[in-house]
């Protein structure tokens, strides 16, 4: 299985973006790959940027390590294998770190999710700067 592994420090406060990355049914409003979102129960459904559709599982919600566990269970793409999480931490000042982790399987996805995951982290450093 590929890793993706995008890490970046915000500044914003850890607080601030765990309640944007906890509300699981609203990450539309958090990356810009995906224009719509919805929840019922543990599924997620998202809508991408470019109109694809998207069936998730949430894993788990951890508040206490501000984790979110995400898996892929149906989509456009050819995912054999798919897990992801989304941790954030305080970084001190006032400033938040963001971990982004995807593990997918056939590996050459990677290839392709992974600038597509990149450039929603770079739109999170423009909206919450750096």
């Amino acid at each position: 299985m590929a890793s993706i592994n995008l890490k970046t420090t915000l500044a914003v406060s850890a607080d601030e973006l765990w309640a944007h990355v906890q509300d699981v049914g609203a990450v539309a409003g958090l990356l810009d790959i995906i224009s719509d979102s919805s929840i019922d129960g543990d599924q997620r459904s998202c809508t991408m940027a470019d109109g694809a559709e998207l069936s998730e599982t949430i894993i788990s919600i951890d508040q206490e390590h501000r984790r979110v566990a995400y898996t892929i269970t149906d989509s456009p793409f050819p995912i054999q294998a798919h897990a992801a999480s989304m941790q954030v931490s305080d970084a001190g000042n006032g400033k938040s770190t963001f971990h982004w982790i995807t593990d997918v399987k056939p590996d050459e996805l990677a290839g392709a999710l992974g600038p597509m995951l990149a450039g929603s982290v770079a739109s999170m450093e423009q909206r919450f700067g750096t």
